[in-house]
């Protein structure tokens, strides 16, 4: 770590030099200012990382002086050093931001000790944001493609608003994350940002986990709680997978957004709705409408801002820059040595058109990074069934033999659902009941690919 640098406020001229000279002697970088004009001059001038300061000062209040100092400089630190010290001074200083104080007369070991530990804080406060900034740089909508420019600069538009906004787009193109990006640039950033997935709440809970419940409700109700649009309160609602909304709770929803109240379960009172909602889905609500199965009221309410995010096929170009930023932030999780993608595989893995979108390249990118940590990638190492077009008849010819049953199955399961999503144009329904499974099973063999 680099030395601190450090700026010595002391009156006393003998005293002060003292100071100056012991922390020469181990190796810091210091300036000494005997008055608080000389002290604020000197950070007018320059950036310090700590101030030793007195309180007492000849021509100025020293704890006036440390609030200055600080609101110029608020990455510093500050230990303050008084003759008169007293539970009062030493808590109004550290109200206004100072890391620890000295007694006069102090030995220089404790002053150095003291630094040491301001050294230990100073690292501490680099490695969360460090971490801080590779989480949040991991969350961010990485893209190049003109047509995801265009949505992000609508999506930035609406943010400021309070308008309902309708996320359309395949399974694994992003939504949640386009969500939680408009929420976070929204006037309600520092409330709850609430997420709920219609599909994967058995449709027997959903209106009790979206309504809440007054105690005594039903059987086995035996305390009031709130529910997801509650807990929303100020923030803002994530209702995800929403064409998988039964049509009596459609209707609830509608009413909470026209009124908004919303009311428990069994309860007759009415709580406030006060939320920014979000819907998102990948079905064609349009054509649903068309086919009764979800209402055109409620449609009208969520299309306000309408927001399609393209396929990952129809955005090529992003997927070389897409695997970087997986690279980099697996790095950051130490889930494995980065690989390095030959041309070939590279020109394999664009090639291919990602059925599950962006989630599935995410996974492909992991798997490789486990599977071959810090090797190059050829095309050998690329999962077959990416390097042809998944037709079952050519899939079962380019199997790999050797690898356990249980492998093989999973991976011609995956493969097969696949299919029939596509071949049922994205429709979990009818692909569920092609497959002979509930749709909340779907659902969950989705989320495990």
């Amino acid at each position: 770590m680099d030395r601190l640098k450090l700026l010595i406020i002391e009156d006393d001229p003998l005293f002060g030099e003292a100071i100056w000279e012991a922390l020469q002697a181990a190796g810091y970088r210091t300036r000494l200012a005997t008055s608080g004009a000389e002290a604020l001059a000197a950070v007018a001038e320059e950036s310090f990382d700590l101030m030793l300061q007195d309180i007492r000062l000849p021509d100025a209040n020293g704890l006036d002086i440390l609030r200055e100092i600080l609101q110029r400089q608020p990455h510093s630190r500050a230990l303050v050093m008084t003759g008169f010290a007293t539970v009062d001074s030493a808590v109004e200083a550290m109200k206004i931001g100072a890391f620890d104080f000295l007694t006069k007369p102090f030995p220089m070991e404790m002053l150095l000790m003291k630094l040491q530990k301001v050294l230990e804080f100073k690292q501490m406060e680099k490695e969360i944001d460090s971490f801080r900034s590779k989480e949040e740089e991991c969350h961010l909508i990485v893209s190049r493609s003109p047509a995801m420019k265009d949505l992000l600069e609508m999506a930035r538009a609406v943010a400021v608003t309070d308008a309902t906004v309708l996320l359309q787009g395949e399974s694994g193109t992003g939504k949640e994350l386009l969500a939680e990006t408009i929420h976070k640039t929204s006037k309600r950033r520092h409330k709850p940002f609430i997420q709920v997935n219609c599909a994967a709440i058995p449709e027997t809970l959903l209106e009790s986990e979206l309504f809440g419940v007054e105690r005594g409700a039903f059987t086995g109700a035996d305390r009031s709680r709130q529910g997801y649009l509650e807990a929303a309160e100020s923030g803002t609602l994530l209702l995800d997978e929403i064409g998988d909304l039964p049509l009596h709770l459609q209707g609830k929803i509608l009413r909470v957004l026209e009124e908004k109240k919303v009311f428990r379960v069994g309860g007759t009172r009415a709580y406030n709705a006060n939320f920014r909602l979000i819907a998102a889905t990948n079905w064609d609500l349009k054509e649903m409408v068309q086919e009764k199965k979800f209402r055109e009221d409620l449609y009208f309410r969520l299309n306000v801002v309408p927001l399609t995010i393209p396929p990952l096929r129809e955005r090529r170009d992003d997927i070389p820059l897409l695997i970087a930023h997986f690279q980099k932030c697996l790095s950051a999780k130490d889930a494995g040595k980065k690989v390095i993608f030959s041309p070939e595989a590279l020109e394999l893995l664009c090639r291919y058109d990602y059925p599950g979108n962006i989630r599935e390249l995410k996974n492909i990118v992991e798997q490789l990074t486990v599977l071959y940590p810090g090797e190059a990638i050829k095309p050998l190492h690329i999962p077959v069934s990416l390097q042809k077009e998944s037709w079952v008849g050519n899939l079962f010819e380019n199997f790999v033999v050797g690898k356990p049953l249980k492998d093989a199955v999973g991976e011609f399961e995956t493969r097969y659902i696949e299919k029939v999503l596509k071949s049922a144009g994205g429709n979990k329904s009818l692909s569920a009941r092609i497959l002979g499974i509930s749709r909340q099973m779907l659902w969950e063999k989705l989320k495990q690919r």
